[in-house]
């Protein structure tokens, strides 16, 4: 429970550090994809349902740290021998689908954006944008089936 309350405090105090996240760019890669594997075991540990915060950190943490983990991630996925690339993009896509589904929409479009213009340099999160991409289709389709009047129409036969 101590464990827990105290990963949510950090969570909070990481997701606010907007000073570090501006700066972060002109950092060295080389030392810098240390701070982005700190988000990366956020994104895991939010993902996984191991650390719980509310809508508002999980969606500071993304508008904060989101860009300079996409910045760090090909650094990160050669420099570090230790690192499970498909444990992280799934953290992330959890994460992300964790938000309301505008903000999910936000943000998955602008990493699809990114991706077909990086591939590799950016992480693949297309799992993620395949469950949003169902819900906000079917749940748009779903609501037009519903507000749909029914119609019933009679058929007439006619005796030649």
């Amino acid at each position: 429970m101590i464990d827990r309350q105290i990963a949510e405090e950090f969570l909070k105090t990481w997701a606010s550090q907007s000073e570090l996240s501006d700066v972060h760019s002109k950092i060295p890669a080389v030392h810098r994809h240390e701070i982005s594997r700190v988000t990366a075991r956020l994104f895991v540990g939010i993902g996984k349902g191991q650390l719980l915060a509310s809508k508002e950190a999980r969606c500071l943490l993304l508008q904060t740290w989101l860009v300079p983990f996409y910045d760090d991630f090909c650094w990160m996925r050669r420099g570090s021998k230790g690192l499970d690339r498909h444990l992280i993009e799934d953290g992330l896509s959890n994460t992300i689908l964790t938000l309301p589904l505008a903000w999910q929409q936000d943000i998955l479009l602008a990493w699809f954006d990114r991706f077909l213009n990086s591939g590799e340099d950016c992480p693949n999160i297309q799992r993620g944008f395949e469950v949003w991409w169902r819900r906000a289709f079917w749940r748009r389709s779903g609501e037009q089936e519903r507000r749909r009047p029914i119609r019933i129409t009679t058929a007439t036969i006619e005796n030649s």
